[in-house]
């Protein structure tokens, strides 16, 4: 985060740890570095990953692949959201980056100018994709203008879930002969069907390359399943700071924040801390409940400290009474809102107080 007191820590040991954790679940990992990769960096992620051996990678719109390769990503890129612009098709082809192409139109802009083309199948996500009914006319189309296919992309709309005969193996079978149709029309065809769930809970079911998103960062795609603990172990690769701007004393009844939001019940001790709504600490979901369960906390000292009050656009108040000894803690001093070398805070558990998901908490604290 620029320009504002809170910062985003990346531990790229831990970052490196998680892949090769990854790797050995299967050999062939695209690194999913869409939306900055999850906002923490993709330029500086891929970069290390790189290094790492990593040869595919996953970007998000064909933008941020154009970004990816002018800073220094040499291996394959695919954009999974295509292209949508004819000039975006044009840049494809000069910087050696994968066509995605998912319905007719980006179909015939890519065969315009690419000799690198993604297919991408609807398989139940019921976002983008071909229906596998209408192969058999695109791969006519596709011999006729002699243009190769590398890959064929789909994706596991419902992986997290774990059954024997749900949607995930419905989609999985629906695929199965419509991938068959390409690798007998392009026999050096590449497949990529599995995100992080898919890779851990149906192993069966990857292909040829799996696309780790939540698992690379240290987030378990099956937490609170009944295959949680087949998840490898992980590391955490960032966290979120933010210091402390002032420390009040709150008599009895007195107040703080817009509104009176926060009233104290008892002699209270609060510390007001850089960051809010505008840095993404969400406002919306701040729940009032007598419930601590419900209620975002911050890591200070190793202590979680509730949220106090409305979160306003920079700062929010943390309560530090029980831990606050009158020198103990400062102006200045670093608080967790993510991470903590003590009783860290974890993305799921900020995701539950939001009511959302991690990937939100993720990428709303990110850079």
């Amino acid at each position: 985060m620029e320009n504002t007191f809170c910062r985003v820590h990346i531990d790229f040991d831990a970052l490196i740890y998680n892949y090769r954790q990854i790797k050995k679940l299967h050999e062939n990992i695209m690194p999913v570095v869409k939306s900055n990769a999850y906002a923490l960096g993709a330029n500086d992620i891929a970069t290390v990953l790189q290094k790492e051996g990593a040869e595919y990678f996953a970007a998000g719109t064909m933008l941020e692949a154009l970004a990816l390769r002018q800073s220094g990503i040499t291996q394959e890129i695919i954009p999974l959201l295509g292209a949508v612009h004819e000039e975006e098709y044009q840049k494809a082809q000069e910087n050696n980056i994968v066509c995605l192409v998912h319905n007719n139109e980006s179909l015939e802009n890519a065969l315009k100018y690419s000799d690198n083309i993604a297919i991408k199948l609807n398989s139940g996500m019921g976002r983008l994709g071909f229906k596998t009914t209408e192969l058999p006319e695109i791969i006519n189309t596709l011999k006729r203008t002699k243009t190769p296919v590398r890959y064929v992309i789909s994706h596991y709309a419902s992986a997290d879930i774990i059954s024997d005969s749900g949607f995930m193996q419905q989609q999985a079978q629906l695929l199965k002969p419509a991938i068959q149709l390409l690798q007998d029309a392009f026999p050096d065809i590449k497949t990529s069907l599995a995100n992080s769930a898919a890779l851990v809970a149906y192993p069966e079911y990857i292909g040829d390359i799996a696309r780790a998103g939540k698992i690379l960062y240290g987030g378990n795609p099956l937490i609170g399943t009944e295959k949680e603990q087949e998840t490898p172990h992980l590391k955490p690769v960032h966290s979120v700071t933010a210091p402390i701007l002032s420390i009040n004393h709150l008599k009895r009844g007195e107040s703080l924040s817009y509104m009176q939001s926060f009233i104290a019940e008892r002699d209270t001790i609060a510390a007001w801390v850089a960051i809010g709504y505008a840095n993404g600490y969400r406002r919306s979901n701040r729940v009032f409940s007598q419930d601590s369960n419900f209620v975002p906390h911050m890591n200070l000292l190793g202590t979680h400290c509730p949220v106090l009050g409305y979160i306003t656009m920079q700062m929010t108040a943390i309560d530090i009474t029980d831990i606050y000894d009158g020198n103990n803690i400062h102006v200045g001093d670093e608080v967790y809102i993510i991470g903590g070398e003590k009783n860290p805070i974890t993305v799921e558990m900020l995701a539950h107080w939001w009511n959302t998901i991690p990937h939100e908490v993720t990428t709303s604290l990110g850079f």
